[in-house]
């Protein structure tokens, strides 16, 4: 996950090499300010082309790259005195032609993506930096494009409605400055969606075969039922013979407001099943317990698709059972159990798993239970 928030990353920066050549073409010849953007733009491809290979990328910068390109045939034409004077215009106007053309390729790079042959967590780093490049495309487009029109209404004002300054500004800072808002709002807003991930759970998505193939968004995996194969803990709580069940809140996705046990959890993204059943057993008895693994099986919905890893906990004092108690629940009696399968009072996980726990640490609990009754002698009357 903190890998996913570091590449969730400011990709306004690739337009640095642009708003550099425009601020610079203030104080220095056009020609001076080109090349000193374009080395520094080289600079940040070489610099960036090294950071991919930690999963870092930055799109932003290809666009650029391609508007110096296209400049440098503007001044093989020979245009001075166009150049001279309008260079930062023409830069925009070459840059938003670029990005017109970069925003149609946006399906076929993502289905490249999909389709190629690397790691798929390294497929869900890129799709995410591609997705941030693509959500900036059209707002740096029409941002400039914006501009662009509104120096183009200026130059029909009669010449008393203009003024010189403003012309000045118009022309030569107007750019720059919607350049740096573009970066400062991006990082703002990274900065929210970092805020964000913090407070998401992030689930492992696993193949047909239970092995990891990359990690998404438990609100993002919601949106798209079934779609995502993940791993969950379930862990029985017996008592005496009994299954201790409690009412499932009403907010939860799956078989709301229905009895099952008191322990069950997502297994997260990089947790490992023992790590998942210690932060449970923790949290709700607060002492290390063994449970006993029982079966591994994939529960399948409507809604979702898991991959179940139900274990079973046979506490044995009264003690550790009042500290489970506290969740309002009951313990239930196979009897008890039997009679009201099947109505909709047990939850679809519990209702799949109970034949099996019947047959096995059940039947086995009870079957000591009994053989301990027997072996129990009874006191012995007293003569008077």
């Amino acid at each position: 996950m903190n890998t996913i928030k570091r590449n969730v990353q400011n990709q306004a920066v690739g337009l640095i090499p642009i708003l550099l050549f425009m601020f610079l073409d203030n104080f220095f010849s056009y020609r001076l300010s080109f090349f000193i953007a374009v080395v520094f733009c080289i600079f940040c491809l070489g610099l960036y082309r090294m950071l991919s290979k930690d999963k870092i990328y930055q799109f932003l910068l290809l666009p650029a790259s391609a508007t110096l390109i296209l400049y440098v045939l503007f001044i093989l034409l020979k245009l001075d005195p166009v150049l001279f004077g309008y260079s930062p215009v023409l830069v925009e106007v070459l840059f938003v032609m670029v990005l017109a053309i970069i925003g149609f390729s946006k399906h076929s790079m993502l289905r490249r993506i999909r389709q190629s042959k690397a790691p798929a967590y390294k497929r869900t780093l890129m799709r995410t930096a591609l997705n941030e490049f693509y959500f900036l495309v059209p707002l740096v487009q029409n941002l400039y494009t914006l501009h662009l029109f509104v120096i183009l209404f200026f130059t029909f004002l009669p010449e008393s409605m203009q003024n010189p300054h403003f012309e000045h500004f118009l022309y030569r800072y107007l750019g720059i400055v919607i350049g740096v808002a573009i970066i400062v709002y991006e990082q703002i807003r990274i900065s929210w969606m970092q805020g964000s991930l913090k407070k998401e759970m992030w689930l492992p998505v696993l193949d047909d075969k239970g092995k990891v193939i990359g990690c998404i968004a438990r609100s993002v995996s919601r949106t798209s039922p079934k779609k995502y194969y993940h791993p969950i803990v379930r862990i029985a709580v017996i008592y005496n013979g009994m299954l201790y069940l409690v009412k499932r809140p009403k907010t939860d996705y799956v078989s709301p407001e229905t009895l099952d046990y008191p322990l069950h959890a997502y297994i997260l993204f990089r947790h490992t099943i023992e790590n998942t059943i210690k932060e449970i057993i923790g949290r709700h008895i607060g002492k290390p317990i063994e449970p006993r693994f029982l079966i591994r099986y994939t529960h399948e919905d409507e809604k979702v698709k898991h991959l179940v890893s139900l274990h079973a906990i046979c506490v044995r004092d009264e003690a550790t059972m009042k500290k489970l108690m506290h969740t309002h629940g009951k313990l239930w009696t196979m009897k008890q159990i039997e009679e009201n399968i099947g109505k909709g009072v047990f939850s679809s996980y519990f209702e799949s798993e109970y034949p099996y726990l019947k047959n096995t640490v059940l039947f086995a609990e009870n079957y000591n239970l009994n053989a301990t009754k027997k072996e129990t002698p009874l006191p012995e009357k007293q003569e008077n």
